[in-house]
């Protein structure tokens, strides 16, 4: 008989705390590349992903939500399960909530939910867990939310990462949202965001 695993408590005040991290998230996308802190919950299961990713996967997530997590975020499955009653999918291609725990987890990104030009909004969210997330780094970023442009370093990506984002460009309004998470922190790149390289 295998062990129960037990279920971390959610946040702590349900209504207020996934409200909070809501805002924050919105203010995250509202001015991407700004690195913003989630201070719930409390407590977060075991495994690789770090509160933000958590806080934000128990924010957005619900029923109507299928969650696609790789190997290394499998262990917050029970607990997002629990706590947001959603579906965790098998297949990448199958959510519109991603969980990477992971960089080498990430999928395919051309092979994810892109939405359609009329329902662009249908388009997948990933979550990422970085190793590192910098106000000052190699990237350069533009777009609405962002007055001229920004920087930001990002540790931990997979080598290709940023050139597969850039080839869905031409696809928009359809494609993905980005969020990028360490620890508390969080990073947010809609699609809207143009990157370039140094």
């Amino acid at each position: 008989m295998r062990p129960t695993q037990a279920i971390e408590a959610g946040f702590t005040d349900p209504v207020d705390d996934a409200n909070a991290v809501f805002r924050q998230v919105l203010d995250a996308l509202a001015h991407p590349g700004r690195i913003v802190r989630i201070a719930q919950p409390a407590r977060v299961p075991r495994g690789s992903l770090g509160r933000a990713a958590i806080g934000v996967a128990m924010a957005l997530a619900d029923f109507e939500t299928p969650v696609w997590l790789d190997e290394a975020a499998a262990p917050a499955g029970s607990h997002l399960r629990f706590h947001c009653n959603c579906a965790i999918v098998s297949e990448p291609d199958q959510a519109s909530f991603l969980l990477v725990a992971e960089a080498a987890g990430v999928p395919d990104l051309a092979t994810l939910p892109l939405g359609s030009d009329t329902y662009p909004d249908q388009g997948a969210t990933l979550v990422i867990e970085v190793a590192a997330l910098d106000p000052f780094g190699a990237l350069t970023l533009m777009g609405p939310g962002i007055d001229g442009q920004t920087q930001l370093g990002v540790g931990g990506l997979r080598a290709g990462f940023w050139e597969a984002r850039a080839a869905l460009a031409p696809l928009f309004p359809r494609g993905i949202d980005l969020l990028l998470a360490q620890g508390d922190r969080l990073v947010a790149i809609p699609r809207t965001t143009i990157i370039r390289r140094s």
